[in-house]
């Protein structure tokens, strides 16, 4: 199936960028992730490089919230529920950065890339 015939959401093209992250050199300063099983996705790299140059283009508390929730949820956070993920991540966060925000800005700023993503490239 060609990548024109894929409806592809902004979820799934965030989750393809983390797999072209994960296939390369980290963004960051992300811990490498190898998936417990193999993914056999294929790496849309066009949508990859598209993502990428957007996330780059953000402030980088707002990459690191991207970071928290799609290449390094599973790694740093993958044991920890979704309120337990964001608290870490926001500490996380405000240690790398000194940004220290709260649990509606983390929402969104993840809210609004995945938005923009979906905008502009589905």
């Amino acid at each position: 199936m060609s990548t024109a015939t894929l409806t592809l959401t902004a979820d799934d093209l965030l989750w393809n960028w983390a797999r072209w992250c994960w296939a390369g050199e980290t963004v960051g300063n992300m811990t490498p992730y190898q998936p417990a099983r193999d993914d056999f996705s294929p790496i849309l790299v066009d949508h990859a490089q598209a993502v990428d140059r957007m996330h780059q283009a953000l402030p980088r508390h707002e990459q690191m919230v991207v970071i928290a929730e799609y290449p390094q949820k599973n790694v740093r956070f993958g044991m920890l529920n979704e309120q337990q993920r964001r608290v870490l991540a926001r500490r996380w966060i405000g240690t790398t950065t000194g940004v220290w925000m709260t649990d509606e800005q983390y929402t969104l700023y993840l809210g609004l890339f995945r938005d923009a993503v979906g905008r502009q490239l589905t």
